[in-house]
């Protein structure tokens, strides 16, 4: 799905805020990530040229329907020595300066600007997402039972019984755990298992293939979903959430108009690091955005790792407050509670029938038989739970989630628009909590 130059339909979202907005506005004003990095702004002729050179590698160096590491395709495009880079008209060779233009440049206009669908590069920078889904997702099927067989069950086992295979309510939310650090792991796993959630842990920065997976995957469940993320108390950890709610507001534009999904911030913050007395550790003295950090937050850096180690205990009570406004830790057992009460009454109708003692009678009559007439007493079984077919059942009601606490405002929300969602994220990453 590529688009003329300039014309694409992220492009179109942002000059149309730019021509709709009541104060001359510029580029500028609704860019969230570097210009070179923004989705929004990467609709430009040289990242055409890029992308379609990309498009064109792939198409020869890897078969049709085949994924690729961009680190296996780098070595490909050098083995192959015959490859012309548009950018500058030189051979691909094997160095770092052409792995840089390669993954920053070329792969990443190749796949927002449509030229190769993100599902074709696989993702060597970060590990795969790990799913905790429920093994049952489904209403009660009650059906009548015509007891045990063939195996001369116990005269008891014998009898007719209704079966319920329960029901488990689904959450209102799926939710997603994301950390920068595979420390983080042993904390927050077991919270990803508990909500049926999925957990993300790359190392750093979220890449633009595993944002594209977390989107889809968000899609194809029917629920809202609530990305949930914990990173270093430093300007690339306060960046990494706003980067990732761009590129989901990105694709949201560009290819799941219904993407339903909030991200929020979780950990570390300022108020946490100084709370729990955590251990800091100067800025880098090339890191750039150190000034404006120092002036507004106060503070050097923290890692996450430092909570994950020295306060585990706190980084958990974190995580499952975060979950509260999306997750209802009452709904397993009511579930447990409204199917049980279900098969007690079910099973009094059952007793209370007209023509169960009958029944029971002929059963008890072909079970003292049953080694030398197994198919009799099947036949008697058959009749039996034909017997029943008139009972009215208990209407199946399962109970509804209840959350009894308001979600806090989101970072991002795919129900913002694109100027309120865009300036938002500004003025997160400029560190304005007006």
């Amino acid at each position: 799905m590529t688009t003329k130059n300039g014309f694409g339909p992220l492009r179109k979202v942002l000059m149309a805020a730019i021509s709709e907005a009541e104060v001359a506005a510029t580029l500028s004003d609704y860019t969230v990530l570097s210009p070179q990095n923004d989705p929004y702004r990467l609709d430009l002729p040289d990242n055409h040229r890029n992308g379609a050179w990309f498009a064109e590698v792939v198409a020869r160096l890897v078969p049709e329907g085949d994924s690729v590491h961009l680190r296996g395709l780098h070595y490909r495009l050098a083995a192959a020595a015959d490859v012309i880079r548009p950018d500058n008209g030189l051979p691909y060779i094997n160095t770092d300066e052409a792995w840089t233009w390669l993954t920053t440049k070329a792969a990443k206009a190749g796949r927002w600007l449509g030229y190769v669908p993100f599902e074709r590069i696989v993702d060597e920078r970060n590990a795969p997402p790990e799913f905790f889904l429920s093994s049952c997702d489904t209403w009660m099927r009650p059906e009548l039972s015509r007891g045990a067989s063939v195996e001369v069950p116990a005269l008891d086992r014998a009898l007719p019984t209704f079966l319920s295979f329960g029901f488990d309510v689904r959450q209102p939310y799926r939710i997603i755990l994301i950390g920068e650090k595979t420390s983080l792991r042993d904390v927050l796993r077991p919270i990803a298992e508990m909500v049926d959630g999925e957990l993300l842990l790359p190392t750093g920065e979220m890449s633009d293939t595993m944002v594209a997976g977390l989107a889809a995957r968000a899609v194809a469940n029917s629920r809202p979903s609530v990305a949930l993320y914990f990173s270093d108390f430093d300007p690339s950890g306060h960046q990494m959430p706003i980067s990732v709610a761009r590129k989901l507001q990105a694709l949201r534009d560009l290819r799941y108009p219904k993407l339903d999904i909030q991200v929020h911030h979780v950990a570390l913050t300022l108020e946490q690091v100084r709370r729990l007395e955590l251990p800091s550790t100067p800025l880098k003295e090339t890191e750039l955005r150190g000034d404006r950090w120092r002036a507004v937050m106060q503070h050097e850096q923290t890692e996450i790792d430092a909570l994950a180690a020295l306060r585990p205990q706190d980084l958990r009570e974190i995580a499952l407050d975060a979950i509260k406004p999306f997750y209802d830790r009452t709904l397993k057992r009511r579930s447990t509670l409204a199917s049980d009460l279900w098969w007690i009454t079910a099973d009094r109708l059952l007793k209370a029938h007209p023509s169960y003692q009958a029944a029971v009678n002929v059963i008890g009559d072909a079970h003292a038989a049953l080694e030398d007439a197994a198919n009799s007493f099947h036949g008697a079984q058959n009749a039996a739970q034909r017997a029943f077919e008139d009972i009215e059942l208990p209407p199946v009601i399962p109970p509804e989630p209840i959350i009894d606490q308001a979600p806090p405002s989101p970072l991002f929300t795919t129900d913002d628009g694109f100027v309120t969602a865009s300036r938002r994220l500004i003025d997160r990453k400029t560190l304005d909590f007006k």
